[in-house]
């Protein structure tokens, strides 16, 4: 039996095909973009799913488990906020408004919108479906790589895109209005500058592991490394010609958290390594407190690039939003309830990922989920250490979390439906590659070995 690889014919173009559908979705995001994208993943799923055999289930479960508790909770919080509340204390006040108005009971929830928390679980469990598809379909090294190059040609158009508006002065989005499409090619953008120095550095490994063999040419690896190095320029080129500077602050961190790793893994600094993320993390700290606030109080928004009124209605929202939110979705419900004069031309949108998710799940979900994409990080990151050879992918997928971290906290990228795709992939690529096959031999047991060989 073949354990080394996952038979997954049907869900690795439908992988790819959303990969490189993002550059487009970052113009057309919307509702029937979202039961498209849902599609796919439940496609993908299923396939996945009707192709694996039990001892793959297994073993891939084995390699994504402890990534998996850390996804359910905030499903199983939304889920909860659409649950009718026994006591009055729990739901949202505006249930007990609506009665008062009404003059007859009425059923209260956490969530604002019930309808529109649903929505937001559904596109929550597809991009979740989208990690798994990820991870299924790149355990095959040949499949990551190619997976990789589809991550970093989809940045790079993202990136080409913002370039080319630069050099001809045109207009993609309005400025300060949540996730639009400057924001999702900025965040887009932002994951380049990652997935092309990894693209470089895979193309040096390969190289190097394969010295003397005919099928790595040096003609090979001269391209690959130039169209790695291409797409990081190009990339930071985008980011430099229209993100933010805290956007570009954000990327920095990533990019230094990639370069990092990889040089600690290159040069087997193991005992140092905890040392050295933590190091990254303090100076990110440092920088972050010293920067220059746009005036408000609160942390979500106080490093957001967007319109005052725009910042000043999200505040009173998070402010109003109380420990258990106003239901994932609900902003838009929110929105004219909170809207003065002056704002009524202010789209439904927050100004940052944070903020949102402060308005939707509360704040502390919100400091749960950064928590857990930390803690998602630092497995990733152990994952590097215990490679001998594809540490990239793994390294890749931990730079990304500690971008988005920060990216959530300056605008509103993390939450639009390509970054999400992108960073679904990027994730699930991570934690495939984050165990080696010695590794997986171990688990399974010496009778496998024999099979196993035989598929390389």
């Amino acid at each position: 039996m073949d354990i080394t690889y996952l038979t997954v014919p049907t869900a690795f173009p439908l992988l790819i095909a959303l990969i490189v559908a993002t550059p487009v979705i970052a113009f057309i995001d919307g509702p029937v973009v979202h039961g498209l994208v849902a599609a796919a993943a439940a496609a993908a799923i299923a396939a996945v799913a009707r192709a694996s055999s039990g001892s793959e289930s297994e073993r891939l479960w084995r390699i994504a488990r402890p990534f998996v508790w850390c996804l359910a909770i905030p499903a199983i919080w939304m889920a909860i906020q659409v649950m009718p509340m026994p006591f009055r204390g729990l739901s949202h006040p505006i249930w007990s408004s609506a009665e008062a108005a009404l003059g007859e009971a009425v059923t209260g929830r956490i969530s604002v919108d019930p309808g529109a928390t649903l929505i937001a679980l559904a596109r929550y469990l597809s991009v979740t479906a989208t990690i798994f598809a990820a991870a299924a379909v790149t355990i095959d090294r040949r499949r990551a790589e190619w997976v990789l190059f589809s991550l970093a040609g989809a940045t790079t158009a993202m990136a080409a895109i913002l370039v080319v508006q630069q050099l001809a002065s045109m207009s993609l989005a309005g400025e300060g209005q949540g996730a639009g499409t400057r924001t999702a090619l900025a965040g887009g953008s932002s994951l380049g500058v990652i997935l092309g120095l990894a693209t470089t550095i895979r193309a040096l490994e390969r190289h190097e592991t394969r010295r003397g063999k005919s099928d790595m040419p040096l003609s090979r690896l001269a391209l690959q490394t130039a169209m790695g190095i291409a797409a990081t320029v190009i990339c930071w080129w985008g980011l430099l010609a229209a993100a933010t500077p805290q956007e570009i602050f954000a990327a920095a961190c990533g990019f230094a958290m990639m370069a990092l790793v990889l040089l600690i893994r290159r040069l087997r600094f193991g005992s140092l390594a905890s040392m050295a993320v933590a190091a990254v993390a303090m100076i990110v700290a440092v920088a972050m407190a010293n920067a220059r606030p746009t005036g408000s109080g609160d942390l979500t928004l106080r490093y957001a690039h967007a319109s005052g009124p725009l910042v000043s209605l999200a505040e009173r929202m998070v402010a109003d939003s109380g420990w258990a939110g106003s239901g994932a979705g609900g902003l838009a419900a929110l929105t004219p309830i909170y809207r003065t004069g002056d704002e009524l031309a202010v789209e439904p949108s927050a100004p940052t990922s944070a903020a949102e998710i402060a308005i939707g799940l509360g704040f502390p979900a919100l400091w749960m989920i950064a928590i857990m994409v930390l803690m998602a990080a630092g497995l990733l990151l152990r994952g590097v250490m215990q490679r001998r050879r594809d540490s990239v992918y793994p390294a890749a997928g931990a730079s990304a979390a500690v971008l988005l971290t920060l990216e959530a906290f300056t605008d509103a990228s993390a939450l639009g439906t390509a970054v999400t795709l992108l960073a679904a992939a990027i994730l699930g690529l991570g934690i495939a590659q984050s165990v080696g096959r010695s590794s997986q031999w171990a688990r399974i047991g010496p009778s496998a070995m024999p099979s196993a060989l035989g598929a390389q």
